[in-house]
């Protein structure tokens, strides 16, 4: 085989082919049973109960004929196979391997050991499969392989049987489990039904071992494993105190309604309806934006204080604050560690890290200034105290939810994130030598950006210093992450929105492009609402920008309620229906587009800042003049990417390869990892014009025909090669000795002894440029913390 299908050095791939081949490998598969809820808890509490139990081993050998083991009747596994579960020249494979090697450890070293099994003496084909662009789950990966061997799909109904408690009737017994003797035909099913699933798994095994996985991606699954294996402390005397502070909180609310309202029901949208109206208030919707926008209207005009303390009361009923402490309590072992956070290659394009269970990479942010003696109030369950400091106990839950991850005694948090990468990957990429220069020097990129759009000095407060708005304008305007979108399915933070999932643009549901990450910028929070300061905003009338909005509505309400909430992880979404608008935490938003029109620039806060809608073109000419490298960027991608697919013929634009073969268009990136479209093809787009499609998981998670473009597949590869950074950043990290223990986009937090590792040496290892990233201006910014913040 060549070696351009591996993506890595020729004597890279000769170590992978021969390392793998003089392994034997033992594939497995499990069926477990356990009273805790494994969807909402995870494997490691999952494994860990006194009921948890392994009832089927199937396994084989190479391509050996499957053969299991009935444990849940008494059957001894096999001592060949016990052996080779810690036998490091025998390799051990499963789909979703993370579950099969966290609920062996417990059969090898016990329950309450909280020792796992080497991760890196297994592979995962699930993993395997998601690098090659193909969707996550057996039978679904089988099926678009189309191999010869297929997943049973009589299982759910066989795993809902013996593996989930079952009600005790009088029919039954009075039994919590259905065991192999209540039902031998379907035991027999069972057994046949874990046999199968190890068929089908090494057979999709076998067809992926033509696209080997480098052993540089595998150092970053160990890790990914090792990180999952140690978990992260968590206050549990805290997390309790919040439960009980929001159930306190929740009574006195809904009790305090029943009173105002005498309602049978005041949490009723149509009761509390009628109620209003019966006082001389109409309203169509009582969502949080419409309640808090009515609050804020009768807090000025006046009006029946009965009516104002009801509509106050709807607004924090309709806060919930305590969804991650509930997540933390049942994700926590008995040591009080949370583990198995983190979902590696959770997005099969640009190989970034999904989260699990508490959901790390979606947590609200902090903006208290007394972030620590609110904590310490909560902790002594000083909740009236608590309520009469800070006067919204949601809101201060909220805040709080980081601060539940803890170090271990006599140890502190060291936590560093890149500046602005994904901006400075785009200008490598590109080679855009001005926005290098400019992010090498630490200049202002706005007045870097307005100078060169208009070739004269531009200083902020300074010289020309009206220009740097429209410079700032025509960089990227967003909201943070966390923040929570109106969708179909309810609210979503907004890094959660996909393109399935309708958003409410204050008129309609509407569809849009997908959730575009701007990479990590300055941001503010008003009224709920964190985002970058030129984020433009509905005032009722027309679009502003947010810290216009924030700084007029805050003056008329007495002032000192906007909060500068320094660098966060932004977002945007991309063409949100005909109206270009989204409600997101209250408030209707312009959204963006991609790749530069008047629409984008619009929403990147174009109106109201000296600018007329009739100029975008020429500004967008400007930014496009001044930018030339990287809007070129854009089309050589999809130029290159569509000649590929047309001809077959390997292509390249700068340091990114393009590759068609074995129906996959791969992008090989510049540190070897590739990206992968599955079944590539031209047809006509929504542009009007020949483009790409190619076989994903879209709406409603169905393996379907979906569209991209030039801007689009340079976003996954910007996103992809940011990825990537902070993997051999961690990896650096973890090889220099350090315990790394959670990592959000572009951030790494380290548990370390207190004063071992000092912020410098943290962000130095963060910003060592890979061989491969040479010229890449990088740079990381960093503090230390009691527990887990944002600063």
């Amino acid at each position: 085989m060549a070696v351009r299908e591996y993506g890595v050095s020729r004597m890279a791939t000769i170590k992978i082919q021969e390392g793998e081949r003089v392994k034997r490998v033992l594939h497995i598969d499990i069926e477990t049973r356990s009273d805790v809820d494994l969807a909402k808890a995870g494997v490691y509490p999952y494994s860990e109960s006194p009921q948890f139990k392994i009832l089927l081993f199937a396994y084989a050998f190479d391509d050996e004929p499957v053969a299991f083991a009935n444990l849940a009747s008494g059957e001894a596994l096999p001592e060949t196979v016990v052996r080779a579960l810690t036998d490091p020249a025998i390799l051990k494979v499963a789909h979703n391997a993370s579950f099969e090697r966290v609920c062996l450890s417990r059969l090898v070293y016990g329950a309450a050991s909280n020792r796992f099994l080497d991760p890196a003496q297994w592979r995962c084909t699930m993993v395997h499969a998601a690098m090659l662009g193909l969707p996550f789950s057996l039978d679904a990966v089988a099926q678009v392989l189309g191999t010869g061997e297929q997943k049973d799909k009589a299982g759910a109904d066989l795993i809902r049987y013996f593996c989930v408690p079952c009600k005790p009737t009088k029919t039954n017994g009075g039994r919590t489990w259905n065991e192999p003797t209540d039902a031998p035909e379907k035991w027999q099913q069972f057994k046949d039904y874990g046999i199968q699933d190890v068929a089908t798994e090494r057979d999709i095994y076998n067809r992926l071992q033509r696209f080997p996985i480098p052993q540089s991606e595998a150092d970053v699954y160990v890790l990914d494993q090792q990180i999952n294996d140690r978990g992260v402390l968590i206050d549990l005397q805290m997390v309790e105190q919040a439960i009980q502070c929001d159930l306190l909180h929740s009574d006195i609310l809904t009790q305090r309604a029943y009173e105002l309202t005498a309602l049978d029901n005041p949490n009723s949208v149509s009761q509390l309806k009628m109620w209003l109206e019966e006082h001389g208030l109409s309203m169509d919707t009582l969502g949080k934006k419409q309640v808090a926008e009515q609050i804020r209207t009768l807090d000025k005009n006046g009006c029946d204080a009965e009516l104002l303390e009801m509509l106050k009361l709807r607004l924090q009923m309709a806060k919930s604050s305590v969804k991650k402490y509930q997540a933390a309590e049942r994700a926590v072992s008995a040591d009080n560690r949370a583990r198995g956070l983190f979902r590696y290659y959770g997005a099969n394009h640009t190989g970034r890290w999904a989260s699990r269970s508490i959901q790390l990479q979606n947590l609200p942010q902090n903006h208290l200034s007394t972030l620590n003696e609110a904590r310490e109030l909560l902790k002594l369950g000083a909740f009236d105290s608590l309520e009469m400091i800070y006067g919204n106990t949601p809101d201060v839950l909220s805040q709080l939810i980081r601060t539940m991850l803890i170090p271990r005694p006599g140890c502190e948090f060291v936590v560093a994130d890149f500046s602005a990468i994904e901006a400075r990957v785009l200008a490598w990429l590109a080679g855009e030598q001005w926005r290098l220069d400019s992010f090498r020097s630490g200049a202002d990129i706005y007045c870097a950006s307005a100078s060169k759009m208009f070739s004269v000095p531009v200083v902020k407060n300074g010289v020309n210093g009206h220009l740097r708005q429209k410079g700032k304008v025509a960089e990227l305007a967003c909201i943070s992450e966390g923040q929570l979108v109106l969708t179909s399915t309810g609210y979503r933070p907004i890094q959660a929105v996909t393109k399935d999932i309708l958003v409410w643009d204050g008129v309609a549901w509407v569809r849009h492009e997908g959730v575009v990450r701007r990479g990590i910028r300055r941001t503010m929070t008003f009224e709920g609402l964190t985002a970058t300061p030129d984020h433009l905003i509905w005032n009722g009338y027309r679009f502003i920008p947010f810290e216009y909005y924030a700084a007029m509505r805050d003056n008329a309400n007495g002032g000192r309620n906007i909060f500068y909430s320094g660098l966060r992880p932004v977002y945007d979404i991309k063409n949100c229906g005909p109206r270009h608008q989204f409600m997101v935490s209250g408030h209707i938003v312009h959204n963006c587009g991609y790749g530069g029109a008047s629409g984008a620039l619009i929403a990147m806060g174009a109106l109201d800042m000296g600018l007329k809608e009739a100029e975008l073109p020429d500004l967008i000419k400007d930014w496009r003049a001044s930018n030339p490298r990287i809007v070129q960027f854009w089309w050589d991608v999809e130029k290159a990417a569509t000649n590929t697919v047309k001809t077959g013929n390997l292509n390249r634009v700068g340091l990114i390869t393009f590759e068609h073969y074995a129906g996959e268009l791969f992008i090989t990136i510049p540190s070897g990892r590739r990206i992968a479209y599955a079944s590539p093809r031209l047809e006509p787009n929504k542009f009007g014009r020949m483009g790409i499609t190619y076989m994903g998981v879209g709406t409603n998670n169905k393996w379907q025909r979906l569209e991209t473009y030039g801007p689009k597949i340079v976003e996954n590869i910007v996103q992809a090669t940011a990825r990537d950074l902070l993997a051999e950043a961690m990896l650096r990290v973890s090889h220099a000795g350090y315990d790394i223990i959670l990592h959000c986009h572009d951030e790494m937090c380290v548990e370390v002894v207190k004063g071992t590792l000092s912020v410098d040496e943290l962000c130095s290892l963060m910003s060592v440029n890979p061989l491969w990233a040479e010229g890449l201006p990088l740079n990381a910014d960093g503090y230390t913390c009691p527990y887990y913040q944002k600063r």
